[in-house]
């Protein structure tokens, strides 16, 4: 999953980013600006593509007075970069930071309809310039690429720590312990609500880690949420006295066409849904089969798909799980949905349609993965169960009982 990007003003996409430990000197090689560099905050908005859903952000540097005029985006990667699909699925993928004239920065964005807000931040003239040492300093060749991590080290969390770096910890203490109701899955669910395949992957890949309530400053690793955040905080101005952190706010263009959801999607009841009509099909379709032997191989046609399908998955999450980096895919217990033992049924029910000796492995197999799903559900009372899955349940275990149902009639049947 890519979270919030754009597209980086190359032609490529851009996406989030991690924080250096060293830091920049006064004596560091770059442009020095007066006491009349401004900070401004640059948020974009989702955009039409899935690695545009979750906005973009950005730090504008401006000095006129020194020709100062620089957007940095701690967002940027190349699909076209050598092993960029492989370092992507085992969570190893490589981002940058670039430098680009603001202006240039606008424009773009603007072209793809995508809103832009800018915020001028409260900064005195050393915390500017602490920010702009950074900034330059990090942008150099040998220090401009860091390890991508979608939720906690991101082009909005680089965006995020620098401000907080320039205003001397205080955006972190003001943030760091107040929690808000909102998750890590919930916040990806929301940005991405009118894409349902990649909601539908989302809700299958994340397992218990990116379940546990938010602080604020963690949550602002979407990009909108950094620039909200910041509205409401104080922070230590010229002598010492709080001022607000943002000095003025104005957008500089408003989508057209696309626009954020602020409240979070419901996802119990459409997964209920579909759930209850795929397994109401399977079941239908399994008692005719009983009197049909074109609805029988029907039937076992869409159970061993189903059973494929679900296995495959299950193997995705299994090895996500034990060799990736994938931190958020760990544990998953939709393993208990997804099973890779489904890729067993998947051989049995073609067998079962040649050689009727299968046909009670195969329904034995089919209750095993039914017992599991319902498994899933009783441990949703357990603690130390936390993943919210409950959506998952509601849409896969009609399921695995409708084909357990079906193979298990065939396989000891009723006199």
């Amino acid at each position: 999953m890519l979270c919030a990007l754009g597209r980086g003003l190359s032609g490529q996409p851009t996406a989030h980013v991690t924080q250096h430990t060293a830091q920049p000197t006064a004596q560091s090689p770059a442009v020095q600006a007066s006491s009349a560099l401004q900070v401004f905050l640059v948020t974009i908005g989702e955009g039409a593509q899935y690695y545009e859903k979750f906005g973009h952000n950005a730090l504008w540097f401006s000095d006129p007075a020194r020709s100062v005029d620089i957007a940095y985006n701690w967002g940027t990667f190349d699909f076209n970069e050598p092993g960029f699909l492989r370092r992507l699925l085992i969570g190893d993928t490589r981002y940058w930071v670039d430098g680009v004239p603001a202006q240039l920065l606008l424009d773009f964005y603007r072209q793809y309809d995508r809103t832009i807000v800018v915020q001028r931040l409260n900064l005195t003239a050393d915390q500017a310039q602490r920010a702009f040492l950074y900034a330059q300093w990090n942008a150099r060749e040998e220090n401009k690429y860091y390890q991508y991590d979608y939720f906690r080290d991101n082009c909005s969390t680089r965006v995020r720590d620098v401000i907080d770096l320039a205003v001397g910890g205080a955006l972190k203490s003001a943030t760091s312990d107040t929690r808000v109701k909102t998750t890590y899955r919930l916040e990806s669910l929301r940005l991405v609500d009118d894409m349902p395949l990649t909601r539908f992957g989302i809700d299958v890949a994340l397992g218990p880690p990116a379940d546990r309530w938010l602080t604020v400053w963690e949550d602002m690793f979407v990009p909108s949420r950094v620039r909200d955040a910041i509205r409401e905080i104080r922070v230590p101005g010229a002598g010492a006295v709080l001022v607000p952190l943002v000095a003025e706010e104005r957008v500089v263009y408003q989508s057209k066409g696309h626009q954020e959801r602020t409240d979070f999607p419901t996802r119990w009841l459409p997964y209920l849904i579909v759930g209850l009509l795929i397994g109401a099909e399977l079941y239908v379709v399994a008692r005719v089969g009983q009197r049909s032997s074109a609805a029988d191989k029907v039937f076992r046609v869409e159970a061993t798909i189903l059973a494929f399908a679900t296995g495959l998955l299950g193997v995705v999450l299994l090895l996500a799980w034990l060799i990736t980096r994938h931190v958020f895919w760990f544990r998953n217990e939709n393993l208990l949905l997804l099973n890779p033992l489904a890729l067993f049924l998947a051989v049995l029910i073609p067998l079962s349609m040649r050689r009727a000796r299968w046909l009670r492995p195969a329904a034995i197999c089919a209750v095993i993965l039914a017992m599991l799903g319902a498994l899933a559900l009783a441990l949703k009372g357990v603690p130390g169960f936390s993943q919210n899955n409950v959506p998952m349940i509601l849409l896969l275990l009609p399921v695995h009982f409708a084909v357990a149902h079906g193979l298990w009639r065939r396989a000891v049947p009723r006199d």
